[in-house]
């Protein structure tokens, strides 16, 4: 056989397979393409199913499993398998993910007041460490750059990787796996009074997450404000304070019935946010270690907001001239009404940091468990049941983190810290932050 023949064998082949694909992907969302909140064949028009689940449309005509037409049969429908057989599927990511942004804000925004930004050290510090307050011969002192007369300002930076692996498959079949990354910046000022610092703090969150089950995304960005004190007792380092502040945030989903419209929705969260720790210092030549105890929470309160439903610009029937069911302003959807949702967590964690001072630059290494109750992922309900058995969200219940890092002294007048910290040990779940703090004494 020629070299030609050979071409154009292998072209008209990969020709019907790409033909073949298609009609399988359309076949899978809906032989007509219609969304899922049609106007005159939605989801929402009819709680009556028969025919495998198929929603109840007009006799004499109706789709199979196969998605191919059934003229002989009373009932039929025009909707595709993921409208009727997918809960997280239909799902606004904000329920799938607040959880974990909950989790993902308190310690971005708690730890960088608590561990990064109210570090405990003056002039005369002996170590600096991550998830803990340095200790001083003079007491506490959580601040930055001392300017004037035990006032300080100070600012962080943490940068955090973190995803779900829960096994997906397709629409049908509910899962929480997501790809995220976040970023806080923070900031504040504080005075020392003797062994007791009192301050204000800032921050900025941003997280950007894709969302696999309902081919989705969510993106969020806010700031806080908070206050925040420590007090040397001498033998414990006791640190506290709370914040609250607001988030906005966009999504996005497929449409499982065109299977290529997109629907949107923005909304809004308050967020409120508390933290205390216990911590001592255990020194000894150039090694110190430092045991802890701490408590962090963040709530995350959603709005009650719209997922806006696009057009799907398809018509159904047998023929041309089917209807799709408009309203006056030639809309053919229904938008979805997404409920409030109260999202939180808690953490209680038991650490400890171990470091030595080495000239100049103080490296450390830190570990630490982490009970933890945060709010999981929440799907809606199936149309109708199928013969899946469906995964349960993944259960967080704590954690290990493991981190090391570097603090840097210059004559006392050029300090800071950088660490990196990772996850382990949570179900379904990988994270690894990257942090740093530069401090400048006047």
């Amino acid at each position: 056989m020629s070299l030609f023949k050979r071409l154009g064998l292998f072209l008209v082949a990969a020709l019907v397979m790409s033909v073949a694909i298609q009609e399988n992907k359309l076949q899978a969302v809906s032989v007509y393409g219609l969304s899922c909140t049609n106007k005159a064949y939605g989801i929402q028009l009819n709680s009556t199913v028969s025919h495998s689940g198929y929603i109840l449309a007009y006799s004499g005509i109706a789709i199979d499993t196969t998605g191919a037409f059934n003229a002989n049969s009373a009932n039929g429908g025009y909707l595709g398998h993921g409208c009727l057989y997918s809960g997280a599927g239909l799902t606004n990511s904000s329920a799938i993910v607040s959880g974990d942004v909950a989790r993902s804000a308190a310690n971005a925004i708690i730890s960088g007041v608590t561990s990064r930004l109210m570090v405990a050290m003056d002039q005369n510090a002996d170590t600096a460490a991550h998830m803990s307050y340095s200790s001083n011969e003079n007491g506490i002192g959580m601040a930055a750059n001392r300017i004037i007369g035990g006032l300080s300002i100070w600012t962080n930076y943490s940068s955090t990787d973190f995803e779900n692996d829960q096994t997906f498959s397709n629409a049908g079949t509910d899962s929480n796996k997501f790809d995220a990354d976040s970023d806080s910046l923070s900031f504040g000022i504080d005075k020392k009074f003797g062994n007791i610092v009192v301050g204000l703090s800032g921050a900025t969150y941003e997280t950007d997450i894709t969302t696999s089950v309902n081919t989705g995304t969510y993106k969020a960005d806010g700031e806080t404000y908070g206050i925040y004190g420590g007090l040397d007792t001498g033998v414990l380092m006791i640190t506290g304070g709370l914040g609250t502040g607001e988030f906005d945030f966009d999504t996005t989903r497929l449409d499982q019935g065109t299977g290529n419209t997109t629907i949107s929705g923005k909304g809004s969260a308050d967020v409120f946010y508390m933290h205390f720790a216990a911590q001592a210092a255990l020194s000894r030549g150039k090694f110190t270690l430092m045991p802890r105890v701490a408590y962090r929470s963040l709530d995350l309160d959603n709005d009650a907001f719209s997922d806006v439903v696009a057009n799907d610009s398809n018509t159904a029937g047998p023929t041309a001239n089917g209807t799709t069911g408009t309203d006056a302003t030639g809309k053919n959807a229904e938008d979805v009404s997404v409920a409030a949702l109260e999202a939180s967590t808690e953490m209680t964690e038991v650490g400890v940091n171990i470091s030595a001072r080495l000239g100049m630059i103080t490296p450390f290494i830190d570990a630490a468990f982490v009970n933890e109750e945060t709010t999981s992922a929440s799907y809606l309900t199936e149309q109708t049941t199928d013969n899946v058995v469906e995964k349960k969200a993944s259960d967080y219940d704590g954690y290990s983190v493991f981190g090391a890092g570097v603090s840097i002294n210059i004559r006392n007048r050029v300090t800071g810290v950088v660490s990196y910290y990772e996850v382990q040990d949570r179900d379904d779940f990988s994270e690894n932050t990257v942090s740093g703090n530069l401090r400048i004494n006047f």
